[in-house]
């Protein structure tokens, strides 16, 4: 599954960058060489932090809330409530995930609903080809996931890639106990892990374990926002467009283990990363910056490896056994053998929502208002 976009006869590309004035060199190595060269782009970190969101996992869980509590017309909004969040998040001081993960979920979808059902779609959904090996390798640095994904759905993925409570940090709701003792969520929320307040909270570890910024490093693909790359040592695994220029590192790769040669520190890893095994995950494309900012012509060329290795990516999934549809069998086969009558959460929620199918332009306008004042508290206190 090789493409001659980034190998020409067994060699592999290396750009170095030197900003916008200065342009870049392009640098092809054998494998071999490929490897010695990348081990050397990133000093040995005492601390790693991840992304969650479109990094450990693909993405399953939003539409699945939306289609098991909200019959299919979840989509149909959801799609609505994107665009408007997204323009007004750009007019605004509100990020784009803060509508969504902090307003639409906590107050209008998942209100009532037991949160046992939200830690099933955690448990099923699918995960980012390679996560549980990639995990695996850097053990060793104390991972920290980040995410803005409430903590009943986090806590199953990270739980899933052999990590525990203690290497999680993420959005929290506000919960009661309903009927039959059984514990539902209240609305609002008790903590929120932002996108580009998440460099935030690096910089406050950072300072509670007196480290220094090559002691640390962020890797995700674009969730934690353009400040957490633009301010912490990072690297940007198939990076979406506005955090390409960002990264001091990119790399582009078919699975989560294509970011190991990054981590070969005195070869330690030679055993792995060298046999024929691993060629298929080999990245086709590093790109380190020297200085911030890239010339178009560069950015062009990220691009095509990143929607490259997304093709190579969707063809993994597609091929893994385990499709979307299999996932939400799953989470129906899970909620029949509980004493949750889902049946009855699903009517819930969709008469609740029955008032916003034909003038979702309200809806938009009640999770702005919310958004509004809830964000300026939380900033406030400092959650």
């Amino acid at each position: 599954m090789v493409s001659t976009l980034y190998m020409n006869d067994e060699k592999y590309k290396l750009i170095i960058n030197q900003g916008k004035a200065k342009g870049f060199e392009q640098i092809s190595l054998e494998k071999k060489d490929f490897l010695k060269e990348i081990s050397f782009l990133l000093n040995e970190p005492k601390k790693v932090f991840l992304g969650l969101g479109d990094f450990l996992e693909i993405g399953d869980y939003s539409t699945l809330i939306d289609n098991i509590f909200f019959d299919t017309e979840g989509i149909k909004i959801e799609n609505i409530l994107d665009s408007n969040n997204r323009r007004i998040s750009l007019e605004g001081d509100v990020p784009f995930s803060f509508f969504k993960l902090a307003v639409y979920f906590p107050d209008f979808l998942l209100k009532d609903v037991p949160t046992s059902c939200i830690s099933a779609i955690g448990e099923k959904s699918r995960l980012f080809p390679g996560a549980e090996i990639f995990i695996k390798f850097i053990k060793p640095y104390e991972p920290l996931v980040l995410t803005a994904m409430p903590f009943e759905i986090a806590i199953e993925f990270v739980k899933r890639v052999g990590l525990d409570e203690n290497n999680l940090l993420s959005t929290e709701y506000k919960k009661k106990n309903g009927t039959v003792n059984k514990e539902v969520y209240a609305g609002d929320i008790i903590r929120f892990i932002s996108g580009d307040r998440k460099s935030l909270v690096i910089e406050k570890h950072m300072h509670g374990h007196d480290l220094k910024e090559n002691d640390v490093v962020y890797i995700g693909r674009g969730e934690a926002g353009v400040k957490t790359f633009s301010t912490v040592n990072s690297i940007a695994f198939n990076p979406f467009d506005n955090i390409i220029p960002e990264s001091r590192i990119t790399l582009y790769g078919s699975s989560l283990v294509s970011l190991l040669v990054l981590f070969n520190y005195n070869g330690k890893l030679d055993y792995f990363l060298k046999s024929e095994s691993f060629d298929e995950y080999m990245p086709s494309l590093v790109v380190y910056s020297a200085v911030k900012e890239k010339a178009p012509e560069l950015i062009d060329i990220e691009i095509q490896h990143r929607n490259l290795q997304n093709n190579i990516i969707g063809q993994r999934i597609e091929h893994s056994g385990t499709s979307y549809k299999s996932v939400e069998r799953e989470i129906e086969v899970v909620f029949a053998g509980s004493s949750i009558n889902i049946n009855q959460v699903k009517t819930m929620v969709t008469e609740r929502m029955q008032a916003y199918r034909h003038n979702p332009g309200d809806l938009v306008k009640k999770i702005y208002d919310i958004a509004r004042v809830r964000y300026k508290n939380f900033c406030t206190v400092g959650n």
